[in-house]
Formats: structure tokens, sequence, C-alpha cells
């Protein structure tokens, strides 16, 4: 079984893994929201995107979702 190379700028993390920023801001303070809508609730769902509020900037932002949370 062949070994795959650990990158020291991911430290061995998946992008999956890595922390979420806000798109505006770049802040990390951010927390998933629930969907407002059908727009939200089906649409931005139905491409894997997720609707998130960042503290830093009062903001709400669309991040795209992981193989994992886009199951659920």
């Amino acid at each position: 079984m062949a070994t795959v190379p650990i990158s020291p700028a991911t430290n061995g993390l998946r992008a999956s893994h890595k922390k979420r920023a806000c798109t505006h801001c770049g802040s990390d303070e951010i927390y998933r929201q629930r969907p407002r809508g059908l727009i939200e609730r089906h649409v931005v769902r139905a491409f894997h995107f997720a609707p998130y509020w960042c503290a830093a900037c009062d903001r709400r932002c669309y991040l795209r979702l992981t193989a994992r949370e886009s199951r659920q």
C-alpha cells in the first residue's frame, strides 16, 4: 500500500476538516443557521450550500457543505 505524503501547509488535514471562515471578512467566528424561506430550504441546499452567520461582521454567507454534511 502506497503512503501519501503529508503537506506541512495543511498539517495533514483534508480540505473538509479545515476551519471554515466568513466569505466577507475572513473571521472564523461563524455559526450555521437555519434556512429562511423556500429558496434557502430547497435551491441553496440543492447546490450543497448552507447559510452561516458571522459574529464578527454580523453578515450572512453561504458556504459549501462537505460530502458528509450534504447527506444529512
